[in-house]
């Protein structure tokens, strides 16, 4: 808990997975066999709304568990924090350094969108109960191998440590909360206006 908020984001890996046959209702659909059926959503450039609707999909893809009205906001927060979510609170809170350090430092959309699913994946699941840390960090690699299969950048950083994998990201900038932004267009699936 740092000033009343949970926080969490130090992964490491929690064994192999095995295989999931849960059917699938939603968009995305990739190549059967040994990538899951998620495999191609991350290729593309994407802002934060469209992988926050993978995150849904797949989380629900696997745990059969969704909610709405979840918000976004970027912060300058600690190097080692790649984000949290408040009990009970409606904005998971992502560090942008670490983000703006990602994108430098990612090969691909791919790698970089693993990136930001890994980080949306991990704190929508706390938010749907998987308080324990250890059972969310579980979760996050079950849902990303079930989703992309076990070779995708999103299911390797999700069942691994991030800060091995990336280095560099220890040294991102870090700060101390004091700035947040919100992201205006974020679960907007979820949100119905009248035009």
């Amino acid at each position: 808990m740092i000033n009343g908020f949970y926080t969490d984001f130090a992964y490491f890996p929690v064994g192999p997975g095995k295989n999931y046959s849960i059917p699938v209702t939603g968009k995305f659909h990739g190549k059967a066999g040994d990538e899951g059926l998620f495999v191609n959503s991350l290729d593309s450039r994407m802002d934060y709304d469209s992988i926050f609707e993978v995150v849904k999909e797949s989380v629900r893809y696997v745990t059969g568990k969704a909610r709405s009205g979840i918000g976004l906001a970027l912060s300058d927060l600690p190097s080692t924090l790649g984000a949290y979510w408040q009990v009970g609170g409606n904005y998971i809170v992502m560090n942008e350094n670490l983000v703006r350090a990602m994108l430098k430092l990612s090969g691909s959309e791919r790698e970089f969108n693993s990136f930001i699913y890994m980080i949306l994946a991990h704190e929508y699941i706390h938010s749907l109960g998987y308080i324990d840390e250890m059972e969310a960090r579980e979760m996050t690699a079950k849902v990303a191998r079930a989703a992309f299969g076990e070779k995708h950048h999103a299911a390797r950083m999700s069942a691994g440590d991030v800060w091995n994998m990336y280095p560099q990201l220890k040294y991102a900038g870090s700060g101390n909360g004091s700035s947040l932004r919100i992201v205006s267009k974020f679960d907007s699936s979820a949100t119905s206006y009248i035009a």
